[in-house]
């Protein structure tokens, strides 16, 4: 959409059905009243929404989700036509309306031309601005306060004998409510209205009744007040544009903010209550992409802006996609294009201390964010860290203090810019983007290391034939890994494990662990210990029980995480089954006292046997698991039964020696590579993948450092789906 208006410039607004407007002029008004025209109603009942404002009838387009608006059509004549209590008919696909220059209701056809309804049809000599229509009874109400008024109705059927009449809903004079508009209910038949000091109403239209339902948490002016199918209703209040919305049908009375649209002086609202709020065709919007609990889908209300690929465009960084819908992490939208470019933590976030960002914003804009300091998995009102902070263009520090309830371990932060201000932590903003960052808050200032980086991964693949080599593709357990480490004077106090599984291309049943060498298993501060699947915290422990040292189980069977797909046999191995990332997760591990090992690279990962499971006919039981694989010359843990190195089939491992999983000429049966790598096709052989591959294991590294780089592989061979 393009803005030709800014907001500040808005009046009121008209929420309405997403059809262009043309202004009505009093000729043809004239024309109407003569009958000299074809009834034509609009085609769908559309979920868009437009914006009519003032007394000279100038409308705008409006996104319910951003509130993002442009110009629809103007009135270059200034003809005197001003429309208010409007509501959409689903029934004969009309709008109906107030209209002032004629002092009667009117219904509205699909080219926006105003047809008055009926001839002498108000009994009260007053114009009405809260009105809407009732699909239940097919009619069009208008309520005006006082003793002297109250609710009227229109019959909309014209096969019922009172039709076009205007009836007084008897005793309805008494209700008393000062409301700005009002909205039906798609189905229950009920109205439903907010006032100035928040106070939300249900009206029975019918009986000329209302009751206070509670109260909504907002004041201000409502003009505009409209349904969708799900039995959410959405206010828009006129002083700020802020448009709200609240679960009628969930129960609620708590108005959330959805939008950030324009502000308006006079303000009344429509729409078709039984079409879906969402987008159109086409239509894309940024998102962020923190887990969901955070609110980040459409469907949890999270943040979204509207989608601009200018140049002059209100952004964070260089780069800002559009999606249809957000991308959650584990998913995150850097799967489809990353945009998280515009934020860069300069300093840790140390509570009580100040924490400095870098902002890359292009084209300026105000900048306002949230990191959830308590762990909690929302974002609180206390969790707002900078508020509605003018950026000019370019590259700037933002510095804030960091709050003194902060919960040591690893959470997440939320960036918000756009040209609106009192943008919050959820619901829609016209332009702008949103930038989510996993974060991790500490109590006292320490050293942080990321390896390989702050966002880097290192690929971890096993064959898990040993002794044997099987086919030797190395894709039968494949895992990429992030380690973070906190070292303070007195040592490390804190490591963080974040990894997925990118490929299961195995016959056998396999767990997966990660042992801290050096490090006692009484030295882990276990019930601060957090371990996430999926971003969801589990309740068992994975520190393995009845050991010595510090082995922590991920998964005793990555089966029970991931599905190969239809007419798959394996996960993410084979031609055709490339499924997302099924497989998460992130291990923080407090010590209970400072460690002083040197804690580096990836630790020590393995894969193991899954307990009770076949794994190969060389065993005369399953081994589960006693049986292991590590990467070269990397001893077993204590589980391990060492009578498995016995020279059979390829293994030449030494343990008196120091010399474990490796076959006579060097070969490995697990690999630690410090990239993203692309493992090669289920059964192709890892040097056939990669024809470097064998000069450098058996050279003991000396040879081809970089075998393992894209463009050293055979692509047809590699799984790039």
């Amino acid at each position: 959409m393009t803005r030709v208006l800014k907001h500040s410039l808005v009046p009121s607004c008209l929420l309405a059905i997403g059809l262009n407007f043309s202004p009505v002029t009093t000729a043809v008004a004239d024309q109407f009243a003569g009958n000299d025209f074809a009834p034509t109603a609009f085609t769908e009942c559309a979920a868009e929404a437009f914006l009519t404002q003032g007394s000279q009838s100038i409308t705008y387009g409006v996104n319910l989700l951003t509130g993002d608006y442009s110009v629809a059509s103007s009135n270059p004549n200034n003809d005197p036509v001003k429309l208010n209590g409007m509501g959409f008919n689903p029934q004969d696909r009309f709008a109906y309306g107030w209209s002032y220059i004629h002092g009667q209701p009117a219904r509205i056809h699909s080219d926006w031309s105003v047809e008055p309804f009926g001839t002498n049809t108000n009994i009260t000599n007053s114009n009405f601005y809260v009105g809407d229509v009732s699909i239940t009874d097919n009619r069009y109400y208008v309520y005006r306060n006082g003793s002297s008024y109250g609710l009227y109705y229109f019959e909309l059927d014209p096969d019922h004998p009172n039709y076009q009449e205007m009836q007084l809903v008897p005793n309805s004079n008494t209700m008393n409510i000062g409301i700005a508009d009002f909205a039906f209910h798609p189905s229950n038949g009920l109205a439903y209205a907010v006032d100035s000091s928040g106070n939300l109403y249900s009206i029975n239209a019918s009986a000329g009744t209302r009751s206070l339902l509670g109260n909504t948490g907002e004041t201000g002016t409502f003009g505009a007040a409209y349904f969708d199918p799900d039995g959410n209703l959405y206010i828009g209040r006129n002083q700020d544009g802020k448009i709200f919305r609240i679960a009628i049908d969930a129960g609620s009375t708590t108005a959330e903010i959805f939008a950030s649209g324009p502000s308006a002086s006079f303000n009344d609202g429509f729409r078709c209550a039984i079409a879906p709020v969402g987008l159109s065709g086409g239509e894309l919007l940024d998102f962020g992409d923190a887990p969901e609990s955070y609110g980040t889908s459409i469907q949890t209300n999270g943040p979204r802006h509207g989608f601009s690929s200018e140049p002059s465009s209100i952004r964070l960084g260089s780069v800002v996609d559009g999606e249809s819908d957000a991308y959650a992490h584990p998913l995150t939208d850097n799967d489809s294009g990353v945009d998280e470019d515009g934020i860069t933590f300069i300093t840790n976030i140390v509570q009580h201390q100040t924490t400095r960002v870098s902002v890359d914003a292009p084209n300026g804009g105000l900048l306002n964010a949230w990191i959830d300091v308590d762990r909690n998995g929302t974002f609180d009102l206390t969790d707002q860290v900078i508020t509605d902070q003018v950026l000019s263009a370019g590259q700037q520090i933002v510095s804030f203090t960091t709050p003194s309830n902060v919960v040591e371990g690893s959470s997440w932060a939320r960036f918000r810019i756009s040209s609106v201000s009192g943008v919050e932590a959820k619901g829609g903003a016209p332009d702008g983007e949103v930038e989510d960052y996993p974060v991790n808050l500490l109590l006292d200032p320490v050293t942080v290391s990321h390896y390989p980086s702050r966002t880097g991964l290192v690929t971890v693949a096993f064959e898990d034939n040993w002794p044997f080599e099987g086919d030797y593709d190395m894709n039968d357990l494949v895992t990429q890994l992030r380690t973070t480490t906190y070292k303070d004077s007195r040592g490390f106090t804190r490591v963080d494990i974040t990894g997925q599984v990118s490929a299961a291309g195995a016959f056998y049943e396999n767990g997966f662990a990660i042992r801290l060498p050096g490090v006692a298993r009484a030295d882990i501060d276990e019930n601060n210990l957090d371990f996430q699947i999926n971003t969801v915290s589990q309740n068992e422990s994975p520190l393995e029980a009845g050991r010595q040292e510090a082995i922590f189980i991920v998964t005793e069977n990555v089966f029970d995480h991931v599905a190969k797909g239809p007419d798959c046999d394996f996960y993410r191995s084979e031609a055709g089954c490339g499924a997302a990332i099924e497989f998460t997760f992130n291990l923080t591990i407090p010590f209970s006292q400072p460690q002083s090992v040197q804690l580096s690279g990836v630790f020590d990962p393995f894969l193991f046997a899954t307990p009770g499971a076949f794994h190969g006919a060389h065993f005369t039981s399953p081994p589960g698991r006693s049986y292991e694989i590590h990467v070269k010359n990397q001893a077993p843990t204590e589980a391990f039964d060492m009578n498995l190195f016995a020279n059979v089939g390829q293994d030449a491992s030494d343990p008196d020696n120091d010399l474990y999983y490796l076959t006579s000429n060097g070969l490995p049966w697990a690999l630690i590579i410090g990239d993203d790598w692309l493992h090669p096709r289920e059964h192709v052989e890892i040097s056939d993948a990669y024809p470097n591959f064998q000069s450098w294991a058996t050279s003991n590294g000396a040879l081809h450092t970089n075998w393992f780089e894209g463009e050293n592989a055979d692509m047809p061979l590699v799984f790039t789906e």
